[in-house]
């Protein structure tokens, strides 16, 4: 069986880090996407300089996506292993402005080449 282990990352500088992190514990290969949020367009006031029924590109400008949200399909069997080289790497998920992570099982996975 195969899930998905997505994190939204917080501190860039950690990002090559992370990818070296979830290499060596067994994440076969990794997509990484700028990301923000909608917490962090209220609380830098943003939503007031957006159009009325704004795009996707309007949300998201590469030089203003303040984090990027990866993820990795794996066996289940490294799911643990990925989730303990993150929290070595990043500290306490749960202290604020550190990024979340969470574990999706896929029921169905076509075109997938492991490891």
């Amino acid at each position: 069986m195969h899930s998905a282990v997505v994190l939204v990352l917080h501190d860039l500088g950690l990002l090559d880090d992370i990818i070296k992190a979830w290499r060596e514990a067994g994440a076969p290969a990794i997509t990484i996407l700028d990301s923000v949020g909608t917490r962090e367009i209220e609380e830098h006031g943003r939503l007031d300089d957006l159009p009325l029924m704004p795009s996707i590109k309007d949300l998201i400008q590469a030089d203003d996506a303040p984090r990027k949200t990866m993820f990795a399909i794996c066996e289940n069997d490294n799911v643990d292993s990925i989730i303990q080289a993150t929290e070595a790497t990043l500290g306490d998920l749960t202290e604020k402005d550190k990024g979340i992570l969470m574990v999706i099982e896929l029921a169905k996975v076509v075109g997938y080449r492991g490891p």
